[in-house]
């Protein structure tokens, strides 16, 4: 969903001024952002999500799909998983995911999914295409289970930040089906969870591709964390 709902030609050097409206991201989720210098971690796992939701809304709208690919520093891919998740009520805009409340029946609920994922994104820098959306999501559905995926995680990274500093806006906009457009990258029917996150691992690639040395230098910085 957050494909849905959000918002080759060589990509350019890093640039420095931060897109405009930035969000921030859950407490104890730390933000990386690309840097030429400083000091830095080259993350060795990214652990690329994608969410279908109900709505708009993580405080009252939930999660019914999540997708994640791992992929290595280069962005090679290591392994994905996908799971369907039961919400509690109906399943929001279908016409959007595709996704029906039969698809629903005899899904597993969050806090067992969670259970899941927790594993797939310990040590990873976890990235997402609007990251702030979907780590809303998970903050969220953590909430209500009592899990913390995010904690164990290394830090976030936003492909649609990212490309918004290394691309040249596309004619598309800054979407996933895009940016996937402009570098080359294969999105077939849209808007299912795994196949978002398949896609933006495709991207992340290809943007890693375009740093120096083809790996990223990562600075972390802890966002304030809210009352």
């Amino acid at each position: 969903m957050a494909s849905a709902y959000r918002d080759g030609v060589p990509l350019p050097s890093v640039r420095r001024r931060a897109p405009r409206g930035r969000q921030a991201l859950p407490p104890g989720l730390v933000q990386l952002r690309a840097r030429r210098v400083g000091r830095a971690q080259h993350p060795e796992r990214f652990a690329v999500v994608d969410l279908e939701t109900t709505g708009l809304d993580p405080a009252t709208d939930r999660v019914i799909e999540i997708a994640v690919v791992t992929v290595d520093g280069h962005g090679r891919l290591l392994g994905e998983w996908s799971a369907l998740v039961d919400p509690g009520r109906d399943p929001g805009p279908t016409e959007v995911h595709g996704i029906t409340a039969a698809d629903l029946a005899g899904a597993a609920d969050f806090a067992t999914v969670a259970a899941q994922v927790a594993p797939l994104l310990a040590g990873t820098v976890v990235v997402a295409h609007n990251l702030a959306f979907d780590a809303a999501f998970l903050a969220a559905e953590q909430r209500r289970v009592g899990a913390d995926l995010l904690a164990a995680a290394d830090g976030g990274l936003c492909t649609l930040d990212l490309s918004r500093r290394m691309v040249r806006r596309p004619a598309g906009g800054w979407s996933l089906a895009a940016l996937c457009a402009h570098v080359d990258v294969a999105l077939v029917d849209p808007h299912r969870a795994l196949v978002d996150a398949r896609a933006t691992a495709g991207l992340l690639a290809a943007l890693l591709a375009g740093l120096p040395s083809g790996r990223p230098r990562l600075l972390g910085r802890r966002l304030t964390r809210s009352a």
